[in-house]
């Protein structure tokens, strides 16, 4: 029985010692934000609403730096923001689970510096983490904590200074933490030139139908739902970001579903390419963050117009 005892301890010693060296080793290896933790606006995400919101970091940088690089992921689609400009941004999961970097050497200063990340999801579920290198060395110099601010309602002066009210961002841990293991870092995909703004050639206004899901007696069932449409026709296919924009200024964020197609038949069927997008409350102009092939661009609802960036 004693035996047993003793082999049972030294079974639980061994345990917790490997354990904690596989913690030790799975900081030191896979953790490449070190205190960054995963942030979101505070909200109710049980609630499924879209949700888009801002979160900014005011910081000073010494004279001496090696580097200044950005780490950043943003789940489910975020748009980085350095000193005013617009750095680049993805949808999380389009090259697979990873940590962006972005080298921003040449817009950073010495002193007063300013990171904004617009965060977006269509169902008010989500992340953003983000860290700040100035050298191999010296890794995350600036972190995603409780520090950052929050803002709801985008300005175009919001990348340079503070507009309106900020709230203080909900944590939501250190990696790894919910859905997120530690992430493997890829370069960033920067932002993209837009050297014209290619107009709709026609419009067409029309009665079509819609995927829609219901849940009926806890199961969800696949059905439709009859809605107006319009679609913008670009001529031809080709390459290119769709820029929508709305006419008003909402107070909350919202969510307009998008199809993309090659030919005219694709409109009026069930199956296409749907894509959401979320606009955050004063903001009235999207952009696409994915290069897609396309001729036209069908807005659902009729509650944006939209042009193609190139």
């Amino acid at each position: 029985m004693k035996r047993m005892t003793v082999a049972i301890v030294i079974g639980l010693l061994f345990v917790a010692g490997f354990t904690k060296l596989d913690r030790v080793y799975s900081q030191k290896f896979f953790d490449v934000t070190g205190r960054a933790q995963w942030i979101w606006a505070r909200h109710q995400m049980s609630r499924g609403i879209p949700v888009a919101f801002f979160a900014v970091r005011d910081f000073e940088l010494p004279a001496n730096r090696y580097y200044t690089r950005i780490k950043v992921a943003g789940d489910p689609e975020y748009t980085l923001y350095f000193n005013g400009r617009e750095v680049g941004g993805r949808r999380f999961g389009e090259v697979g689970d990873a940590l962006d970097v972005f080298d921003v050497t040449q817009l950073a200063k010495t002193g007063h510096n300013r990171i904004v990340i617009a965060a977006r999801s269509t169902n008010g579920v989500g992340g953003v983490i983000a860290s700040l290198d100035l050298s191999p060395e010296t890794e995350n110099y600036i972190v995603t904590d409780a520090n950052w601010k929050i803002f709801r309602t985008w300005d175009a002066a919001l990348p340079v200074s503070d507009v309106g009210a900020a709230e203080h961002p909900m944590m939501l841990g250190e990696p790894p933490v919910g859905r997120w293991n530690y992430l493997r870092t890829a370069p960033g995909k920067p932002e993209m030139t837009i050297s014209r703004v290619v107009q709709p050639r026609e419009e067409l206004s029309f009665i079509t139908r819609m995927p829609e899901v219901k849940v009926i007696s806890g199961v969800a069932v696949l059905g439709s739902e009859r809605v107006r449409a319009t679609a913008y026709d670009f001529g031809e296919i080709g390459d290119g970001r769709a820029q929508l924009t709305i006419g008003y200024d909402s107070r909350q964020s919202r969510q307009i579903q998008v199809r993309f197609a090659n030919v005219r038949q694709e409109l009026f069927t069930l199956e296409g390419d749907i894509r959401p997008f979320v606009f955050a409350a004063g903001e009235k102009t999207v952009i696409d963050p994915e290069v897609r092939h396309f001729r036209y661009v069908m807005v659902y609802g009729g509650q944006a117009r939209a042009e193609v960036v190139r």
